[in-house]
Order: structure tokens, then sequence, then C-alpha cells
């Protein structure tokens, strides 16, 4: 049976678009396979961070371009591994007395980027412990990371940077001193919160009084906040007349 011109052209058409579709597959194909083998390199050199001590950012490529994002003292973008090391992560590190130490929470890929999800923790030079969450998003070439983001909360660490240069050292905790027990007030006054004796806390925002209530716990510096309502907060006593809570200073009134 004789094929007409019309068909002709529809079956080469349709050979094209078939070898076109496999090439797309086997493209897709090659980049998992790529990130693939560098999600088993990130979690090879996590392993040894979290056991060993040795550092992660050895993986970064001398060329990469690392990015922290948010806004604290160190966020930004870095050009290159040594721009990144010396001010951004030895800064971080001459706040801390002890090693940052990592527990992995997710590790997965996709066509482009390794994210790493995990937490860390570690004590600061003023005696307060140091907790955050991170997620990084990373590109490689050649077994090395090009580009990463750092996703985290800025917050806490922006706390670690700034507190650590101010902060006085108390020759005993609050848990022991029992000097949280009174009322603390923000600079502005919206905010008043009465830590009680029978630990719990009265708090009052602007005109409305007893906006929050719930109880409190003070172990060494820290105070865990579990609201009547079910929501929980934790904050940092810096020094006997100032506490970091919520993102909010308060001071200690007499």
């Amino acid at each position: 049976m004789e094929i007409s011109r019309g068909m002709s052209f529809m079956i080469m058409g349709l050979v094209s678009l078939l070898g076109i579709s496999c090439a797309i597959k086997t493209l897709h194909s090659n980049d998992l396979e790529s990130t693939g083998a560098s999600k088993k390199l990130v979690a090879q050199y996590f392993d040894q961070w979290k056991n060993e001590g040795s550092s992660f950012f050895n993986l970064l490529d001398e060329d990469a371009i690392w990015t922290v994002a948010g806004r604290s003292p160190v966020s930004g973008v870095y050009h290159g591994k040594t721009d990144f090391m010396e001010n951004a992560v030895k800064p971080i590190l001459k706040q801390l007395a002890t090693p940052l130490r990592p527990e992995l929470i997710s590790l997965t890929n996709d066509n482009e980027y390794v994210w790493l999800h995990f937490k860390a923790k570690a004590t600061a030079i003023n005696g307060l412990s140091y907790e955050n969450t991170y997620l990084w998003k990373m590109a490689f070439k050649e077994g090395k990371i090009i580009d990463g983001v750092a996703f985290l909360d800025t917050y806490e660490l922006s706390d670690l940077m700034n507190s650590t240069k101010t902060a006085i050292t108390m020759e005993r905790p609050m848990e022991e001193t029992k000097k949280y027990i009174g009322m603390w007030v923000t600079k502005d006054n919206h905010i008043r919160q009465e830590l009680l004796p029978n630990n719990r806390y009265d708090e009052a925002r602007g005109n409305r009084k007893s906006a929050y209530q719930g109880k409190y716990k003070v172990s060494g510096n820290h105070i865990d906040y579990v609201d009547d309502t079910g929501f929980s907060a934790v904050g940092k006593f810096v020094d006997e007349k100032t506490l970091h809570h919520g993102g909010y200073i308060f001071c200690k009134e007499e």
C-alpha cells in the first residue's frame, strides 16, 4: 500500500518528537544521577562533621558563591571559599565555647540541587546555649559545591553574635538566684511580662491586660514558656536585668 506524502510527514514528525522526548528523559536521568552522587557526597561529609568534627566546608570549591539569607551580622553574599570562611564562618565560631554539633533532619535532591536540612547546637562563650535549624541549598560541579544558599533562624544567629559581645557573666545562673521573679518590660513599655513565684506568668500587651497567661520554667539561664492556649516559646537571660524572648529585649523592672 502506498503511503501518501501527508502521512509520510506525520510519521517523520512523530519519530522526531519521540527522539526529542527520549533525549529529554536521558538529560533528566543524567541530572538526577549527578545530584544523586552529590547527595551521597554530602551525606559522607555531614557524617564526618558530626562524628569526627571535620569541617563540612571542605566540600566548597575555591570559587564558590555562598549566600547567607536573612538579616544578621553575617548575612550576605560571599565570593569564594576564603571570603566565606574568613568573614562568616570564623566570626561565628569565635562566639562558641564548644564545637557546633549537627543532627540531620533530612537530605534530598532534585534535578539541580542538594538540600540539606539539619539542626545544630553549641555552648556560647557567655555560657548560654546556641541552637539553630538550617536548610542549605547546594549546586555541585565535579564533586565540589559551586553555589550555596543557607536559610536559618537569623534571630538566633544575631542574638549569638550580639549578646556574647556585651553579656555580663553571672556568678550563678538565674535558676539558682530566683532573680527572674518580677516584672519584665520592653523598652517601649508595650509588653509587660510578670514572672510569678508559682511558675506562672501574666503578660500584658498595650491596653490588653492578661493578654497571655501560662506556665514557665527556668533552667540555668533559659526560660521555657507554655501558654494556656497551647503554644510554647523560649527565652534567654543575658544577665540579671536583660531577657531576650520572642524577638524582643526585656529589662527587669525594679
